[in-house]
C-alpha cells in the first residue's frame, strides 16, 4: 500500500522489457544500481532507491521495476478481474498454474498502490501503431490510475531542439486518447543532460496532487542545490584550466644567425626541418596545454559522478606525429607577432597544429581538443602565439585567438561530460555533434563582441580565475538555454 509518510514521494520507472529502465535509473541516481545487459528480463525484482533527500526529512523514491512481458495477456487479465471468475483466475489459478504471469500482476498492483507518478519509458521509434504492446501497456497504465510521464528513450546522439520537439509532437498525437498521460519528455538514458532532468522534476511536480506539493518543493530545492554544486565545480575546473593557459609562458633565447639561416634554408626547401629554440618553446606550451586539458577532463568526470580515464594514451603517442609545425612563411600581415623578433623578412611562425580535416587526424577527443590537436580551427602560429623579444631572451605565450579556441574546447568538453549517462558505463571519448560546436561558437562570438575583445594579454596581465568563471558561467548558461529552450506557454 501507499506509504503513510507524507514526506515520501514515490516514482515507479516502468517499461516493456529491455527498453532501458535500469540504465536510466543509474543515470538519474548518479550511481550504479541493478544489472544492465542486452537481454530481456534483466531486472527481476522491484527495487527502491532514494533519488534525493530534503533537509526536512523528505525522500523522493525511485522504484526500478521488472519490464512488462506479455503485455497483451496482462492487459486482458486485468480487465477480466472485474468479474468473479476473472478475479479467481487472477488471484488463485495464475498463482499455481503460471507463477511468472501471477508475479506480473502483483507488480502492476504494487505500482498502483505505491506510486504517486509513473515514469513510462519507451523506445522513441516504436509508436503505438508500430508496436502493439504499447497499446496494451496503455491499458495497463489506465488500470493503475496514476499520472504518467512518458519518457522518450533511445534517441541516439544529442540532436538540435527542433528534432527532439518533432519526436515529442509525434508521441503527443499518438497518445492523445489517453488522458492520464500528463506529459511527454525526451530523456535518453545514454545522452541526457541534467537540464533535461530538471525539466523532468518540474513535470513531476505538476503531476502530483496538491497534498504533496509542499514536501515535493523541498525535495526539488535539495536536488537543485546538488546539481548547482556540480555545475559550479565544473565551471571552476574549466576556469582554472583556462587561467593556467592564459598565464603560461615559455622563455627562449634570441635566434642566432645560424637559427635564422637554417630557417631560411628550410623555407626555401633546401633543408629538412630542424629544431630551433622557437620550436622547443612551442612544444613546451603545447605539452602543458595537453596536460592541463587531460587534468580538466579527469576533474570534470569526477565532479559529474563518472568513471574512466579522460584521455587515452593513444593521444599522447599521436602528439609527437600529429603536432606538426609549419614553416615561418605566413602572410606578411600576420608576421609581426614573431617574425619581427626573429628577424625574418616578411615571415611569421606558423606552429599551430594542422587542421584535422586536412591533416587526417581522426580522434573522438580530437573533435573537442581544438587548438591542442588542431581539430577546431587550424590557426597559424602568428595567431596562436604571442612573441615578445627582450635584450637577451624572448617570451612565448598563447595568443588571444588561441585562448578563444581553448575556451571553445572547454565548453565542448563540458557538454560531452554533462550528456554522458552513467548507465553507459565508464566514460569513453566520442565525437561531439556538429551543432554543439556551431552553438558554442555562436555564443562565444556574441559574448566577445559584447565585451569588445578578450584583452587576455596586456603586458603581464591576464584574466584571473574569477574572470574566467564569470565568462564561462555566462557562456555555458547561454549554450544550455539554446540547446534546451524553455517551452513557451501555449
Amino acid at each position: 500500500m501507499k506509504s503513510s509518510d507524507p514526506l515520501q514521494i514515490h516514482l515507479s520507472l516502468v517499461s516493456h522489457t529491455n527498453v532501458g529502465k535500469t540504465t536510466l535509473a543509474r543515470t538519474l541516481l548518479m550511481r550504479d544500481v541493478g544489472e544492465v545487459a542486452d537481454r530481456a528480463h534483466v531486472t527481476e525484482t522491484t527495487d527502491d532507491y532514494v533519488l534525493v533527500h530534503s533537509r526536512e526529512g523528505g525522500e523522493l523514491i525511485l522504484w526500478d521495476t521488472p519490464g512488462f512481458g506479455d503485455s497483451v495477456a496482462l492487459a486482458r487479465r486485468l480487465e477480466e478481474r472485474q468479474n468473479p471468475i476473472g478475479w479467481f483466475i487472477s488471484q488463485v489459478w495464475d498463482r499455481f498454474a503460471n507463477k511468472a504471469f501471477w508475479l506480473d500482476q502483483r507488480l502492476i498492483r504494487h505500482i498502483r498502490d505505491r506510486s504517486d507518478v509513473v515514469l513510462y519509458l519507451v523506445n522513441v521509434d516504436q509508436l503505438p501503431e508500430h508496436a502493439s504492446y504499447i497499446r496494451s501497456e496503455m491499458q495497463i497504465l489506465a488500470w493503475i490510475r496514476k499520472p504518467v510521464l512518458v519518457l522518450l528513450n533511445q534517441l541516439g546522439e544529442p540532436r538540435p531542439p527542433e528534432a527532439e520537439a518533432a519526436d515529442v509532437d509525434r508521441w503527443r498525437e499518438a497518445l492523445a486518447p489517453y488522458p492520464f498521460v500528463a506529459d511527454i519528455l525526451p530523456l535518453d538514458a545514454f545522452a541526457r543532460c541534467w537540464v533535461q532532468e530538471r525539466t523532468l522534476l518540474e513535470a513531476i511536480g505538476r503531476a502530483l496532487p496538491e497534498t504533496l506539493t509542499q514536501a515535493y518543493r523541498a525535495l526539488r530545492l535539495s536536488w537543485e542545490r546538488g546539481r548547482q554544486a556540480i555545475y559550479e565545480a565544473s565551471i571552476e575546473a574549466m576556469a582554472q584550466h583556462l587561467q593556467k593557459l592564459a598565464s603560461a609562458q615559455a622563455k627562449l633565447p634570441l635566434p642566432s644567425l645560424k637559427d635564422r639561416a637554417l630557417e631560411m634554408a628550410f623555407r626555401l626547401g633546401l633543408t629538412k626541418d630542424e629544431k630551433t629554440p622557437l620550436h622547443d618553446a612551442q612544444d613546451v606550451l603545447r605539452s602543458r596545454a595537453a596536460d592541463s586539458f587531460c587534468a580538466l577532463t579527469n576533474r570534470l568526470l569526477e565532479v559529474n559522478g563518472l568513471h574512466g580515464e579522460g584521455v587515452p594514451k593513444e593521444i599522447y603517442r599521436r602528439m609527437k606525429t600529429d603536432w606538426n609545425l609549419a614553416s615561418y612563411g605566413l602572410d606578411p600581415g600576420s608576421a609581426a607577432a614573431i617574425g619581427a623578433g626573429l628577424g625574418l623578412a616578411g615571415g611569421a611562425a606558423a606552429g599551430a597544429m594542422a587542421d584535422a580535416a586536412s591533416g587526417g587526424l581522426s580522434l573522438g577527443v580530437g573533435s573537442i581538443i581544438g587548438t591542442v590537436l588542431g581539430a577546431v580551427s587550424g590557426l597559424g602560429a602568428a595567431k596562436a602565439y604571442n612573441y615578445r623579444s627582450g635584450k637577451t631572451d624572448a617570451v612565448l605565450s598563447w595568443s588571444e585567438s588561441a585562448l578563444d579556441d581553448f575556451m571553445l574546447e572547454a565548453v565542448l568538453l563540458y557538454l560531452a561530460v554533462a550528456h554522458y549517462g552513467r548507465g553507459r558505463g565508464d566514460w569513453a571519448e566520442g565525437e561531439s555533434p556538429a551543432f554543439w560546436k556551431e552553438t558554442v561558437a555562436e555564443v562565444l562570438k556574441h559574448q566577445k563582441s559584447e565585451r569588445g575583445g578578450c584583452a587576455a594579454h596586456e603586458g603581464e596581465a591576464s584574466f584571473d580565475t574569477d574572470g574566467w568563471e564569470r565568462r564561462l558561467s555566462a557562456a555555458v548558461g547561454a549554450v544550455l538555454e539554446k540547446l534546451y529552450p524553455t517551452p513557451t506557454a501555449s
